[in-house]
């Protein structure tokens, strides 16, 4: 079996098992049923082609037919394609490109990431109520904790680029710079508004 093939078809069962724990899953194909949207991930650059239907998606790395919608994106970038707000950010900065309906793209993105499902309840049917409560109860104190140290770590970044490293301006530095600009703009108006006076002299 051909390395693609095999990629595939690791993807589309893990999709599939997640959405069968999700019972949103299926309202969410419905409004996507027979929409075939081609993905490029920049790091990979292979084409993944997501056939979606009422019952299950299915994941191919190779379509004869025409895809609806062809993403370009990074990996990183996938989580933030819900959020409408982000999309321009995400195109002007390259780090997606779209041909096709931007909606179907959002639709999508929702389709893979927005996954409701109680882990909890599903590891109890495995390995009983407490220790499936103990599982859940130390894995959301992990993801709280590295939360915070990625916070932590963005913080730091942005104190050493700005204040050891000086590549970019501090706090201060830019509202300093947002006041001249103010003030500059304001001795700008004064001048226009005198010379108008004076042309209206002559």
């Amino acid at each position: 079996m051909p390395l693609d093939n095999l990629l595939c078809g690791l993807l589309e069962t893990g999709v599939n098992k997640l959405h069968q724990l999700d019972s949103s899953a299926q309202q969410r194909r419905k409004m996507l049923d027979g929409v075939i949207i081609a993905v490029t991930l920049k790091e990979l650059n292979k084409p993944l082609y997501f056939v979606i239907s009422k019952q299950q998606i299915d994941i191919l790395a190779k379509y004869e037919g025409q895809a609806d919608c062809f993403i370009r994106l990074n990996l990183s970038a996938l989580k933030e394609l819900q959020n409408n707000h982000q999309l321009t950010r995400l195109i002007k900065s390259e780090q997606l490109e779209v041909e096709g309906d931007i909606q179907l793209v959002q639709q999508f993105a929702q389709l893979l990431t927005e996954m409701d499902i109680d882990w909890e309840e599903f590891l109890s049917s495995k390995v009983g109520d407490v220790l499936a409560h103990k599982f859940c109860y130390h894995a959301k104190q992990c993801q709280q904790g590295l939360s915070q140290q990625l916070k932590k770590i963005e913080k730091h970044s942005a104190q050493f680029i700005t204040e050891e490293l000086k590549l970019a301006p501090g706090p201060l530095q830019v509202a300093y710079f947002c006041e001249q600009v103010s003030e500059l703009e304001k001795q700008c108006l004064q001048l226009e508004a005198r010379i108008a006076q004076r042309l209206q002299k002559i």
